[in-house]
């Protein structure tokens, strides 16, 4: 008789996902029943609502998450590659990132060099690293905390720095962050809504732009700092800067 030999990292990682998907939808049926029983004009309808809303966008956003894991490890990705200003993706990630950060009472500080920091990506791939590191900045810091995002510019690197002053990372789980799905192993990430997708997708990306991606934590409630460094373009590349509304986002120029 043949033996039927499962493989644990996948069954690892479905459990996980039926388990995030299993929340939501069990807070949008409760919503749903107090929909039914509750006249249309009553608060508790209002509320139901805002937890349907809620909840959904959370099941988008995980389904966005393992589409774009999915299509990063499927061997094929293509990246669209041009010469860009990475002060400008810096700005367009705070500005994406910008109504979460102040439902959270933020502090945010942005840090760019005065001259232009060239580099030769794919605008929208490596703006999606920096909202994903903003967004788990947020995700795992309390309110009123602080969150810096800067650039340390180099002849041959350059460095992106995403600094926070959560809950942070336990020295255990630092080689292992950027797999997939490793936050689940925590109640508190799961909590917080963090699966460990988007830092497996952020790896992933830098990768293919032949850099590299590091975290640093002191430990449990002493914060993180994800350090991202590019090959940079020779300074003589001139920018090709991308429209950016500078009232809707905070940003220090040094």
């Amino acid at each position: 008789m043949e033996t039927i030999s499962h493989e644990p990292a996948r069954v690892d990682l479905l459990a996980t996902v039926a388990h995030e998907l299993r929340n939501p939808l069990a807070a949008i049926q409760a919503a749903v029943r107090v929909l039914d029983s509750h006249d249309p004009a009553s608060q508790h309808r209002k509320e139901a609502r805002a937890v349907i809303d809620r909840q959904v966008l959370r099941i988008a956003r995980l389904s966005d998450d393992l589409l774009d894991a999915g299509y990063l490890a499927s061997g094929k990705p293509q990246l669209r590659r041009e010469l860009i200003d990475l002060r400008d993706l810096v700005n367009a990630a705070t500005e994406t990132c910008l109504p979460q950060l102040e439902t959270g009472h933020f502090a945010m500080v942005v840090l760019l060099p005065p001259q232009p920091v060239m580099i030769e990506a794919d605008p929208l791939r490596i703006t999606q690293v920096l909202t994903n590191l903003l967004d788990n900045a947020a995700k795992f810091s309390e309110p009123y905390g602080m969150i810096a995002i800067g650039i340390e510019d180099t002849p041959s690197v350059v460095s992106l720095r995403v600094v926070d002053h959560g809950i942070g990372i336990p020295a255990d789980m630092l080689p292992r962050i950027f797999d997939p799905f490793v936050q689940a192993d925590s109640a508190r990430a799961r909590s917080r809504h963090g699966v460990g997708i988007g830092l497996n997708v952020v790896r992933r990306i830098v990768e293919l732009h032949r850099g590299t991606v590091q975290a640093f934590s002191a430990g449990p409630e002493l914060g993180s700092t994800f350090t991202v460094r590019l090959p940079r373009h020779p300074p003589t590349a001139t920018p090709r800067r991308r429209p950016f509304c500078s009232t809707s986002s905070t940003c220090c120029d040094i």
